[in-house]
């Protein structure tokens, strides 16, 4: 058990900002952060700024963030001012990525992941410390790329489109 002391979560998860209001945050100083700090592919940097993703922050909403697919074949991300940080985003985000599976890589991704949740040392980890991540293979999903994001399995790599450069 002494290789535990040894991991770490690649990000480590941000508290809320309870002193933030619609008027102090920033959307796109958030999302440029997220970009940089997970290390999505440059190529894909305009799909999440500006095509592929509308990310709204809103205070009418009961929960910290969502994501959704809208009335206009767009993708949505609403989000509390509180939960504005790159590692929510980065949850949301994983999960429009998994959106962009069809049913198949889906499936396949499960294969894939369901082994890893004990064999994985570092998903192990992550599951031993947040749990969420057990709720849902779509939950689980979001979790790794969320706190391990390039630290998780190469495997697992190509059920992240637009997220991870998938080399071939």
């Amino acid at each position: 058990m002494c290789w535990l002391k040894k991991l770490k979560l690649t990000h480590p998860q941000e508290p809320p900002d309870l002193t933030a209001t619609l008027a102090s945050v920033s959307i796109q100083t958030v999302v440029q952060k997220w970009l940089e700090d997970w290390k999505v592919p440059a190529q894909f940097w305009s799909y999440w700024k500006n095509e592929g993703v509308i990310i709204t922050v809103r205070n009418d909403i009961s929960y910290p963030a969502m994501t959704y697919s809208g009335q206009d074949g767009k993708r949505h991300l609403d989000v509390q001012p509180a939960w504005l940080n790159p590692g929510v985003i980065a949850h949301e985000q994983a999960h429009n990525s998994y959106a962009l599976l069809t049913a198949e890589q889906k499936a396949e991704f499960s294969a894939a992941y369901t082994p890893l949740k004990t064999a994985d040392k570092l998903i192990a980890f992550l599951y031993q410390h947040n749990t969420y991540g057990l709720v849902s293979d779509v939950e689980g999903h979001a979790e790794v790329y969320r706190y391990l994001t390039q630290s998780m399995p190469k495997s697992l790599y190509p059920y992240y489109p637009r997220l991870l450069e998938v080399l071939l």
